[in-house]
């Protein structure tokens, strides 16, 4: 017969020694010192009588039982299929202890450790925990780093985004900033998995990396749907999709601030390093262009391979005599301000900035090429977080943006190639 609680109550207050079936096989023990506690008896598969302690006894009601009855017939059932409790919990308690699971804040915080000092820019560290703190760990912070998956990183990406007028998602209302936080995430992984699998004192660890793939791999993220168009806001860049005819568009117009712009489309640079261009910069038979690191943001050296239509314009540029600058000003001996692009911007487009076209740039190489992410950072001489990704500033990095940025001029050419076109058939 069950016990009641009030009968319960009377034998843990007697203190006596003893066990009393209480309720369903849930016994209450009370050892010879006098201290009571729950048990669960049982009979083995091979025959065993066994007690089980299952929990203290804490003072107790109807339902703090009842939760410690479904307790012990859950064990019950486990039992009828061949367990037993007390020899899985007395073996687990001997059994080695498993690899420590790292989470992706614990990866995170080791990697910006481990590489800010060799980072140049001392904001860099900073840029990074901001963008973790404020869109990634608030939702695979505490997941461990290799059970972060491709949904994931699309959750991370496509959560929702309203700033400076812009209202979307993360990578349709911030695509550069969802560029920048979906390749912190893959170079962290690629640490940690790194990391592990180095760890040879522990193969536990490297065992839970077997057949890892990382999930923030951005072409694997592109095929897999994350698309998307990009919503714009004050100021904002022209989408991808309609540069080729705003610089069809521009180039019927003879002025340096035109010319200026079509240069600065075409080579992806910045107001700053087109307006203060010199020719000494520039070497046309090579077709290479060679900012110093005094005018880089990044504070180094960057070479833009020029494209055909890049030479092009520049030697349909008749350099001015005394003045060094490609694009000269009003002033002698200076060049176009910084303003004069765009002035001449804003009387063709509202709501438009000259840095917008880098940001659709970089839309047009997520969404139709399959160039890496570290050639189209370079492209934009945008600082290179990752060792491996570092490599890629050696060797044939060169000429795979040289290819890319012909691609880029060759696309942007297009309406104009059309035009000619059909120009050509009229005549003929």
């Amino acid at each position: 017969m069950a016990l009641s609680i009030r009968t319960i109550r009377s034998f843990v207050r007697s203190e006596q020694p003893g066990m009393w079936a209480a309720r369903n096989g849930l016994n209450l023990v009370i050892a010879k010192s006098g201290s009571p506690s729950w048990a669960l008896r049982y009979t083995t598969s091979d025959g065993r009588r066994r007690l089980m302690k299952m929990a203290d006894y804490d003072p107790i009601d109807d339902a703090a039982l009842a939760g410690l009855e479904a307790e012990a017939a859950t064990m019950r059932k486990a039992i009828r299929r061949g367990h037993d409790p007390l020899a899985e919990r007395e073996a687990e308690a001997i059994a080695p202890a498993g690899p420590a699971v790292e989470t992706f804040k614990d990866s995170a915080l080791d990697y910006i450790a481990a590489n800010k000092s060799g980072w140049k820019n001392p904001k860099h560290a900073a840029q990074w925990e901001n963008t973790l703190e404020t869109y990634v760990y608030p939702l695979i912070g505490s997941k461990p780093t290799h059970e972060v998956s491709m949904q994931d990183v699309k959750a991370i990406l496509q959560q929702p985004y309203a700033r400076k007028g812009v209202k979307g998602t993360l990578w349709t209302g911030a695509r550069e900033t969802a560029s920048r936080v979906r390749s912190r995430i893959e170079i962290v992984i690629k640490a940690a998995k790194a990391k592990a699998l180095a760890d040879n004192g522990n193969p536990a660890r490297q065992a839970l990396w077997a057949g890892h793939a990382n999930p923030a791999d951005g072409e694997t993220l592109r095929l897999a749907g994350l698309n998307g168009k990009q919503v714009k806001g004050n100021f904002a860049a022209m989408d991808w999709q309609a540069v080729p005819a705003f610089v069809c568009e521009l180039q019927a117009k003879p002025d340096y601030s035109a010319k200026a712009l079509v240069l600065t489309i075409l080579c992806a640079t910045r107001t700053s390093e087109t307006l203060n261009a010199t020719w000494s910069e520039f070497d046309l038979e090579a077709a290479t262009w060679t900012i110093p690191g005094d005018r880089m943001k990044m504070g180094r050296e960057h070479r833009v391979p020029l494209s055909e239509q890049a030479v092009a314009l520049l030697r349909g540029i008749h350099p001015i005599a005394g003045n060094p600058y490609v694009f000269p000003g009003a002033r002698a001996g200076r060049p176009l301000s910084n303003m004069a692009m765009l002035q001449m911007l804003r009387g063709m487009r509202d709501n438009l900035t000259v840095h917008g076209f880098r940001s659709a740039f970089r839309d047009w190489i997520t969404e139709t090429t399959l160039h890496l992410d570290a050639i189209a950072e370079q492209a934009l001489a945008h600082a290179i977080d990752n060792k491996v990704e570092r490599a890629y500033r050696r060797g044939d990095a060169f000429e795979r943006r040289r290819d890319l940025m012909q691609m880029w001029s060759d696309y942007l050419m297009l309406i104009e190639a059309l035009y000619a076109e059909k120009w050509k058939r009229f005549i003929a």
